[in-house]
């Protein structure tokens, strides 16, 4: 058994918020109240210290297989639950992509031995080719959370349709990454800083907000569920409110980049701050911010996206692939930039990264409760800690190291057991 003491225990599911102990037996929460007494439990003191559900992460590129050099499942998993996260899904664009069930049933088979929840979606084309939907009902029951093309774009607006009518005949969504290609110039640049300061064309705001707005659309035409991956633009979060006050049922997430930061980290921190869809302008990050407080996006994923430190530092940044590791900052920049800010309370801000993503997919997962599942995370709010490039993950592409951020993580718990501690 394991006893947790005197910590802020907050389930943002029930809204409770409360001095208490919990109680862990095997896998279960099995009592939260004052004062437990346990014998022989282990005991971790949290005096100071919040208690709440396991961070869910819907959004995560762990490279397995074909691309361990940047990341692999272990590391992936590691570096997980040095954040917080108890429960993670990959992305489907490894190497061969998840189009399969044999590859899709390999990649869960390495997730099932590591010691926190992993979950993998698989694509929606066949290798990402735009046009060949897979076999969703054969995936879905070999294990897939859900589909998603993330990375590449669907131009072909028939095959969104298809994909999401065979999405609603199996009860699940697909999750849509909108950039259209044929109206962007090159990827990881805001248009803005691009032409200004880079002298390119680069990656424009009607690339995302065009597609979005079809793709919403059939969505509700066909009463389909989708889901938008990481907003950044003001114009995106209006059209997905549009959607949904018309009825549709689209939900829509934003990484904590993007609403940490604007196009100008490029100007200092170079390669490891580009990333698709880039870093925006100052009214982009204060529009999906107010995208958060209204329920518009209700979840944050961080696109944690690991790339080996060489394929970053090549000499044109152009060329540098984009994305950032972010599993591990991705609670502190909430802290930072959204409850420090004044933005979300405490409570709101476990809401976006543990019930709702939880419940967008049906996990049994993201809620602090007597009789639930005894995946925790317990952390430090008001602690300032220096970002370092010393993390988990095999990479450490993350434009936030130097940084200094509001929170730390001191316990990972999950199944019951110690996953990670500071």
């Amino acid at each position: 058994m394991l006893l947790i003491k005197n910590g802020r225990v907050v389930n943002p599911k029930s809204g409770l918020d409360t001095q208490a102990d919990v109680l862990v037996d095997g896998k279960k929460v099995v009592k939260i109240a004052e004062n437990i007494d346990a014998g022989d439990a282990q005991v971790i003191d949290a005096t100071g210290l919040v208690v709440a559900p396991g961070l869910v992460d819907i959004h995560v590129h762990f490279r397995e297989p074909g691309q361990t050099h940047k990341e692999d499942i272990h590391t992936g998993a590691l570096a997980a639950a040095a954040g917080g996260f108890t429960t993670v899904v990959m992305m489907a664009n490894t190497n061969p992509t998840i189009s399969d069930k044999e590859t899709l049933e390999e990649v869960l088979t390495s997730a099932a031995k590591e010691n926190i929840h992993l979950k993998s979606v698989a694509t929606i084309t066949k290798n990402f080719d735009g046009e060949n939907i897979t076999d969703f009902k054969g995936l879905l029951e070999a294990g897939a959370a859900g589909f998603s093309d993330d990375g590449i774009p669907l131009t072909n607006a028939g095959i969104v349709k298809k994909a999401m009518e065979l999405a609603k005949e199996n009860n699940t969504f697909i999750s849509l990454h909108e950039e259209d290609p044929d109206l962007n110039g090159i990827l990881g640049f805001n248009e803005n800083i691009a032409k200004k300061e880079f002298h390119i064309c680069g990656a424009t705001g009607v690339a995302e907000y065009s597609m979005i707005a079809r793709d919403v659309m059939i969505a509700y035409d066909t009463q389909a569920h989708v889901h938008i991956q990481h907003l950044s633009k003001a114009e995106s979060v209006k059209v997905v409110e549009f959607a949904q006050k018309l009825g549709a049922q689209v939900t829509a997430e934003v990484a904590p980049q993007h609403f940490s930061k604007t196009e100008d980290l490029l100007l200092s921190k170079g390669a490891n701050a580009k990333m698709n869809p880039p870093l925006r302008l100052e009214s982009d990050r204060q529009a999906v911010i107010e995208g958060l407080k209204s329920g518009v996006i209700t979840v944050i994923a961080t696109d944690h996206a690991p790339h080996h430190a060489d394929e970053k530092n090549v000499a044109d940044v152009t060329k540098a692939p984009s994305g950032m590791t972010g599993l591990e900052t991705s609670l502190s920049l909430g802290l930072t930039y959204l409850v420090d800010a004044g933005h979300l309370s405490l409570i709101e801000l476990l809401k976006v990264m543990t019930s709702n993503p939880s419940e967008l997919y049906g996990f049994d997962a993201g809620y602090l409760a007597e009789n639930g599942p005894a995946d925790l995370v317990i952390f430090a709010d008001k602690e300032k800690r220096q970002v370092t490039a010393d993390f988990k993950s095999k990479a450490s592409n993350s434009p936030f190291v130097g940084e200094e951020l509001t929170g730390s993580v001191k316990y990972t718990i999950c199944d019951g057991e110690i996953v990670y501690q500071a």
